[in-house]
Order: C-alpha cells, then sequence, then structure tokens
C-alpha cells in the first residue's frame, strides 16, 4: 500500500498558512490582554483620584472664601486683639489654592477649558495674595483695613464661583471622554474577544483535523507495517513452498543419477532415461507455473491465441502422465465431444496449463481407479467482458471436466476451495491453502473469463470443471442453426459390448464409440452375451472373466468376433486374437483400432 504524495510547494503553504495563522492569534491574544490590562490598571484609578480631587478642592476653595468672608463679617472691636486667627483663615484659604495649581491636581486641570481655569486660578491667586497686606495690618488691631478686605472678597467671589463652574464643566467633559474611551476600549475587547474565539474556535478545527489526519497517518504506518510483515512472510512461505515443490523432482533426478552410477551397465538405461526424463519435465512444468504466478500477480500476464486442432492437445496433455499413472496403476480416458469443432481458436498453451493443473491434482488423491478428461460445449452464456480477437471469429464456451474415482479430496481443501480463493483477503495465502496446481488453475480460468467448480464425494472421487470462452470462425450459413453432432458416422449400427466394471470408466468410453456411430451396450451381471449379435467386443475390468469369460471369448473366437481389451489378464489369454489397448484411452487410439477391424 503507497501513501499519496503530495506536492512540495502545496505542503510549504500549508505551513506558512499555519504560522501565520498562530501568529495572528498570538497578537490577538497580546492586544486583547494589553488593553484589559490598560483599561483596568491602577493608572485608571489614579486618574480617577485625581479627578475626584480636583473637584473636591475647588469645592473647598469656595467654601474656605465664605468662611473667611463670613469671619470677616463678624468681626468686632471685642475680638481683638485676633492673636492670628485671621492668618490662619487666610492660609487656609490659600493652601486650597496651593493644592489646585501644584501635582497631580494641577496637571489635571490644566487641560480643563483649554486653559481658562488656570487663568482664573491665578487671578485668584493673585488677588488673594494682595490680601495679605491688609490681613497684617488687621492683625495688629487696624479695624479700617476690615471694610476694604471684606469688599475685595466679596467682588472676588464671582470669579471664584466662575472658576468652581469651570472645574465642574471640564470634569463633566472629563467623565465624558473617560466614559467613551472606556467605551471604546469595552468594544475594542469585545471585538478581538469574538476574533480570538473564532480563531481559538478555527484552531481547535484545524487541531482536531490534524489529529484526525496524524490518527490515519499512524494507522496506515501500522498497517504498512503489518503488511510489510505479511510480506516478508508471504516471501518466506513462498520460498519454502517452491522449495517443497522442486524438491520432489529434483530428489528424483538425484536417486536416478545415483542408481545409474551404482547399477551394473548391463541393466536397461532406456526406463532410467525415461524417468530422469519424466522428473525433468515435471521440475520445468513447476517453474513454469511458478513464472506464470508471478506473471499474473505483476499485471504482465497476456494470452496468446492460435488456431489448431483441440483432439490432439488435450490427448498431448494426458499422455504427459502416462508414466505416473501406470506406476500407480491409474487407468486414464479422454473424450471430446463431437459438437466442439476440430479446429479452435485459444490460448492452447493457458488451456493446456489448467488440464495439466486439474490432472496433477487428480493424481495426488488418487491411489487407485480412473481418471477422465471430457472437453464439451458449456451451458454457460458468454461473458460480457469477452470479445474476440479478431472480428471474423464466433465465441463460444466450452467446458472441461477431470473425474476420478479417488478418495477425494479432503475437507480443509474443500473448505478453503469454498472460500474463493481469487478474493483480494484470500490471495496473499492462496498457495498455502489450496497448493500451486489448483492456484494457479484458479488464476489462468480467472484471466481467461471463465469460472471453475468442483464437486467431491468422499472415497468415491470428485470432479472438477472450468467453462471458458473460445473462438472459431464464423460460418454465416450456420450462424442461426442449432449445433448438432457431425452426421458422418463410418460405423453407424455396428453394434459393441463393453464389458467394464467401472462405471465412470465405461460410460466415457460410451461416449468414445457413439462418436463413431458404434452403439455400446455395457455387460450386465448374469446376461447371456452370446444370444446377441456383436460386431465387436471390448474387455475391461471384470471379475466375470475369470469366471466365465475364457468360454465367452473361445465363442467370440469361433464366431470371428473382433475383440479389443486393456486388461492384461485378458490379453495374456489370447494375444493373437485379441486386440490390445492402452491407456490413456485416447480418441485416437480408438478410432485406429475401429478402423484397422471395420476397414
Amino acid at each position: 500500500m503507497l501513501l499519496p504524495k503530495q506536492k512540495a510547494w502545496l505542503s510549504n503553504f500549508r505551513k506558512t498558512v499555519l504560522y501565520a495563522f498562530i501568529t495572528l492569534i498570538i497578537t490577538i491574544s497580546v492586544s486583547l490582554f494589553g488593553i484589559i490590562t490598560y483599561t483596568s490598571s491602577s493608572a485608571k484609578d489614579n486618574s480617577r483620584k485625581t479627578f475626584e480631587s480636583s473637584l473636591w478642592c475647588a469645592l473647598q476653595l469656595q467654601i474656605q472664601s465664605y468662611r473667611l468672608l463670613d469671619y470677616l463679617v463678624e468681626l468686632d472691636e471685642s475680638a481683638f486683639p485676633l492673636k492670628g486667627d485671621a492668618f490662619f483663615e487666610y492660609d487656609l484659604l490659600m493652601s486650597r489654592i496651593d493644592l489646585l495649581r501644584e501635582g497631580e491636581i494641577g496637571s489635571l486641570i490644566r487641560n480643563f477649558e483649554k486653559g481658562r481655569v488656570v487663568k482664573q486660578l491665578n487671578l485668584i491667586n493673585g488677588e488673594l495674595e494682595l490680601l495679605s497686606f491688609n490681613i497684617s495690618k488687621l492683625e495688629q488691631g487696624d479695624i479700617s483695613y476690615l471694610t476694604n478686605i471684606i469688599e475685595r472678597i466679596q467682588r472676588l467671589q464671582p470669579k471664584i464661583d466662575e472658576f468652581v463652574s469651570l472645574v465642574n464643566k471640564g470634569s463633566t467633559e472629563y467623565i465624558n471622554k473617560g466614559r467613551k474611551d472606556f467605551e471604546h476600549s469595552l468594544n475594542a475587547i469585545q471585538f478581538l474577544s469574538m476574533v480570538l474565539l473564532i480563531c481559538l474556535l478555527l484552531l481547535s478545527f484545524f487541531t482536531v483535523k490534524a489529529l484526525i489526519k496524524l490518527q490515519k497517518s499512524l494507522r496506515e504506518t501500522n498497517e504498512l507495517k503489518t503488511g510489510m510483515q505479511a510480506i516478508h512472510e508471504d516471501k518466506a512461505n513462498m520460498l519454502s513452498f517452491i522449495h517443497q515443490e522442486l524438491r520432489s523432482p529434483i530428489h528424483a533426478i538425484q536417486g536416478i543419477a545415483q542408481t545409474v552410477k551404482n547399477t551394473p551397465s548391463a541393466q536397461s538405461s532406456s526406463e532410467l532415461s525415461e524417468h530422469i526424463e519424466e522428473a525433468g519435465d515435471q521440475l520445468l512444468q513447476s517453474i513454469e507455473m511458478f513464472s506464470d504466478l508471478a506473471q499474473i500477480e505483476t499485471d504482465r500476464f497476456s494470452l496468446l491465441h492460435i488456431t489448431d486442432n483441440l483432439q490432439k492437445h488435450v490427448e498431448a496433455c494426458l499422455m504427459q502422465f502416462e508414466s505416473q499413472m501406470a506406476r500407480k496403476g491409474l487407468q486414464s480416458i479422454a473424450y471430446i465431444d463431437p459438437l466442439l469443432p476440430k479446429d479452435i481458436t485459444i490460448d492452447f498453451n493457458r488451456f493446456k496449463e489448467i488440464i495439466i493443473s486439474l490432472l496433477q491434482n487428480t493424481l495426488i488423491h488418487t491411489p487407485s481407479g480412473s481418471i477422465s478428461v471430457q472437453i464439451r460445449p458449456s451451458i454457460l452464456a458468454i461473458p460480457l467482458m469477452t470479445t474476440p480477437p479478431a472480428s471474423t471469429q464466433e465465441t463460444r464456451m466450452l467446458q472441461i471436466a477431470v473425474k476420478d474415482t479417488g478418495l477425494g479430496m479432503p475437507d480443509q481443501l474443500q473448505e478453503n476451495l469454498r472460500m474463493n480463493p481469487l478474493l483480494p483477503q484470500n490471495e496473499e495465502s492462496i498457495l498455502r491453502r489450496i497448493g500451486l496446481n489448483l492456484a494457479l488453475c484458479n488464476k489462468l480460468v480467472k484471466c481467461m473469463n471463465g469460472e471453475i467448480h468442483f464437486y467431491n464425494t468422499p472415497k468415491k472421487g470428485c470432479e472438477f470443471w472450468v467453462d471458458i470462452p473460445y473462438y472459431v470462425e464464423r460460418d454465416a450459413t450456420q450462424i442461426d442453426k442449432p449445433k448438432k453432432a457431425p452426421s458422418h458416422q463410418p460405423y453407424a449400427n455396428r453394434h459393441v459390448l463393453l464389458i467394464e466394471e467401472d462405471s465412470h470408466l465405461a460410460k466415457v468410453l460410451s461416449n468414445q464409440l457413439a462418436t463413431f456411430g458404434l452403439k455400446a451396450t455395457l455387460f450386465k451381471e448374469g446376461s447371456n452375451p452370446s444370444k446377441e449379435k456383436l460386431d465387436a467386443v471390448i474387455l475391461g475390468n471384470s471379475t466375470w472373466l475369470e469366471r466365465d469369460g475364457l468360454d465367452m471369448m473361445e465363442q467370440w473366437k469361433k464366431q470371428g468376433t473382433p475383440i479389443l481389451s486393456y486388461s492384461i489378464d485378458a490379453v495374456k489369454q489370447d494375444e493373437q486374437h485379441i486386440t490390445q489397448l492402452s491407456f490413456p484411452l485416447l480418441q485416437s487410439q480408438i478410432e485406429k483400432r475401429i478402423t484397422q477391424l471395420f476397414k
């Protein structure tokens, strides 16, 4: 599994956007907390105290001026000497002016009414300073200055009232300006808070998305690790499987070579040569199977269609296993339905590999009995994806059936086959589960747009049948006509008695004889074949021959009835008058023997 590759510029752009986004969040956060700090800092508290103190001091100035005026108005001769009381009241009034002129209060009121407050305060201060001389005379007991002082303070009183009014007005403006500044700061805080909230939500979204992507990447990484581990395990299993598959033919070749080395020269070398050739063919065959599997897995597999004789290739496949079947005592037969054309267009190499794979699997599970290979028309519809290799050809379907009468397949193998080994989740272990032969057969059938099925009967054998498309030259005169068997049957109406206990073998052999128009009657225990008019007799496997068969053979010999047999015991009775048949029973062999008998 491969991860998708992203473009480098896209990755750099995403990084730049992410860094810019984080920088924006930090900037907004700093600005927001700065505004909050500025709005709620102690400097604001000090400004508020200063503002309140300025207004309080102005009012105190006004009140103290009234107190001084009241004090002077209430003076009479009995109050003298004053003993510094007048100076005390005067100093109280001047201290209020000093509070308004100096420090933070003075700095604050300088901005009220564009400086008018300061001018008014300076004027009041000057007027009051001029009263200090008169106050000192009054303290000395000169009461004549009292009236002048009262008049001057009364004249100064409107200015003090105006000053208080200006301070009050300036304070109001200052309050309004502060409130507006506070509202602006509050709006800015709200706006920046909303922007920060949106940015945080977006950051949370991107963070969650990044975490999901990270989790996905980690999961894909784990899957890649698991896949790599599985690949290594499959590689090791494949090497082990290859070693197991190739070990038998290699050991056979080594054993034969050792036998040749230690055997006296008098012994015939033809049999050893056949064994060496057989083991070599088996080794090459296994190597070719592995090669085909590798091509299929890497999508380098292609079909090479050629037009050739169908019977020739089918019989060549069966002849390839002649010696192996002979050593195990297996009886084999091949049958090609006459409804099929003699020459067809197909990838014969893959066609033969399918038959060979099925035969090799059959040989494993058939210690004794018979094996048949039947090629017949299929009733399945032509796959939609199948197209003829040339526009002048017609697509049809044929069926390859390989049947045996052995022990049948193990339950585990049947279960693995029913799991459909071609599914993606089952392909990894297909070799270990069903073996090289069936694995290659399944994949070849899939590549040829066909289907494969099987039927198993415990202790009675199994049957595989494969439906694949083939191609023939289109005959315009026969397109709409139903397909029928060839009408040319040179030996029609001839009667052949077939003696065979193996029903499977007898059925296929009967089909072979029917191809030439011969009517085959299967011998039944208890019947009297001497009463029937026979054109030929085929002797197969039957215990009847040991009991009553010898007498019947003499009768058939006297009657001139030709006898064909693939039973070694029957041939030994009379080699001169019995035409010997050999396994595998091929249609070409049957045709040749029938032609010799009835020419």
